[in-house]
């Protein structure tokens, strides 16, 4: 097992289509964001669509994607569904409110907006979870995503707020772009303490050793499991995700919601926010990979 990079980007992808989708919904129900509609819709389908080709080079060959469609209950199966449900709700809202006299989508829109928002990445979380992999196995996986969800969608409609000149966007995005950053960063960290002590999830055994590399000592499973709190991963888990991928964007969100950045410097705020959030989002999806990775070598080791 190696870290899959096209997995990484469908679930990121994922995210940030749910989550530019959900604003557009909050906005709808509060009477805002009116000329952000098309621009939500345009690009919620533009980061479904990327998502959807990046599981392509994931499985190499497309058709290995007919295999798990085979079953109804598969993960990608289930995926495949509420993406579907997703881009349907998508267009359906973009045709309502063409065809609204106030060109306005209907509330009823913006509420089904906000629910296949969120259980798209939920799902998408949710088809990871394998007794094999206790690292992915509990809901704090689709929790995170969920909540990255938010952060990431509070940053892209404030993007689009400042682009389309949509100021009475801007407050309410910033505060959900805040609560998501805030959030982010929280279930991460709880996440991380949980993986720390997954140890004896993997093997009993304490030790193992690899006798194509006679000249490296053997690791303690913990070294494995611990390695993003306290380990070799810890800076990137510290630095790249809590400071740079939750804090910093929490910090610029909360500056645009008090009205501290002045109109002018919104755009140039939310795409720093939003750099910074995808940093994080990466960062720890990488992590997740790396310590899955690193602790199935070493219960493959300590069975031989």
């Amino acid at each position: 097992m190696e870290i899959q990079w096209p997995l990484i980007l469908f679930t990121f992808f994922n995210c940030l289509a749910a989550g530019v989708f959900f604003m557009q919904g909050l906005l709808t129900l509060t009477g805002k964001g009116k000329k952000m509609q098309n621009a939500s819709c345009v690009i919620a389908i533009v980061a479904l669509a990327v998502g959807g080709l990046s599981v392509f080079f994931h499985l190499q060959n497309p058709l290995r994607m007919l295999n798990g469609f085979g079953h109804i209950t598969s993960g990608i199966t289930i995926e495949l569904i509420f993406v579907i449900i997703f881009a349907l709700a998508v267009i359906l809202y973009f045709l309502m409110a063409r065809r609204s006299e106030e060109g306005v989508a209907p509330k009823w829109c913006a509420v089904l907006a906000v629910i296949v928002s969120v259980a798209l990445p939920f799902v998408t979380g949710e088809s990871y979870l394998m007794a094999a992999i206790p690292v992915w196995n509990t809901m704090l996986l689709p929790l995170y995503y969920v909540v990255a969800m938010v952060g990431l969608g509070g940053f892209a409609a404030l993007i689009i707020a400042g682009a389309v000149k949509e100021e009475d966007a801007v407050k309410l995005s910033a505060m959900v772009a805040l609560i998501g950053a805030l959030a982010t960063v929280l279930v991460s960290i709880i996440y991380a303490v949980m993986i720390s002590g997954m140890g004896d999830q993997y093997t009993d055994m304490e030790f193992y050793f690899d006798p194509t590399l006679p000249d490296v000592a053997m690791r303690e499973v913990t070294e494995v499991t611990g390695a993003i709190l306290t380990g070799r991963l810890a800076v990137a888990f510290w630095l790249g995700n809590v400071v740079v991928g939750g804090l910093i964007p929490a910090v610029l969100a909360y500056l645009v919601m008090a009205g501290k950045i002045s109109a002018y410097k919104v755009l140039l705020v939310a795409v720093v926010g939003f750099v910074c959030l995808v940093i994080g989002t990466i960062v720890w999806r990488v992590l997740l990979y790396e310590v899955a990775v690193n602790a199935l070598i070493q219960f493959q080791w300590a069975l031989n």
